[in-house]
């Protein structure tokens, strides 16, 4: 193992208490993400594209942080917090497509993920959280998959509620601080898979 990547989990570990890596779906344990196969950067065009996604998956959290403090925002609109979700689907299309190229055997996968974009006006928040979050309407993938897709399915779950509830009721904002939240942490974990 690298130092860069010793010092990376090292720091992980300090961090969370020197637990495994959690995620909503279970844990990944360093050895866990170690073994995940993947493709390495074989010239500078692909570096460069792992570099981009390290930028963008950075700017990812630091939005997920602002849509949070907005949320607490007496003045918060569903408007300005489906924008940001918005904005992080966008930030979300750019590194899936850093994972599928790192880590192919999720290119179906997240390929599908994305297709769900396209109904975001019509799908209900059930058939959303059946089809996507718990994977119903995806092929089935290795476990280091879902990560990513999340960093997808979670801001299109919030622009579901925001357009389901206009009005932000005490409800929406809870679920939506859950979704953000929880897609936080799947970020360092994609970070590790993708980056490094």
């Amino acid at each position: 193992m690298s130092l860069k990547k010793t010092f990376l989990y090292a720091s992980i570990f300090i961090g969370l208490g020197f637990s495994q890596v959690s995620s909503a779906s279970g844990v990944m344990t360093a050895e866990d993400i170690d073994n995940v196969d993947r493709v390495a950067a074989k010239n500078e065009k692909e570096q460069q594209q792992l570099a981009k996604a390290a930028g963008l998956l950075a700017n990812y959290e630091i939005l997920a942080n602002k849509l949070l403090a907005n949320l607490k925002n007496e003045d918060a609109t569903a408007e300005e917090i489906s924008s940001k979700a918005s904005e992080l689907l966008l930030l979300s299309e750019n590194v899936i497509a850093s994972a599928s190229f790192r880590l192919p055997q999720c290119g179906e996968y997240l390929s599908k993920t994305l297709s769900l974009k396209n109904s975001l006006a019509t799908i209900s928040n059930e058939t959303l959280e059946k089809d996507y979050h718990h994977d119903g309407a995806l092929p089935k993938a290795p476990d280091e998959c879902y990560h990513t897709k999340d960093l997808f399915v979670h801001p299109a779950t919030v622009i579901v509620l925001t357009r389901d509830d206009p009005s932000l009721n005490d409800a929406t904002k809870s679920a939506i601080n859950a979704e953000i939240s929880e897609v936080l942490a799947h970020t360092e974990i994609v970070r590790q898979l993708v980056i490094y």
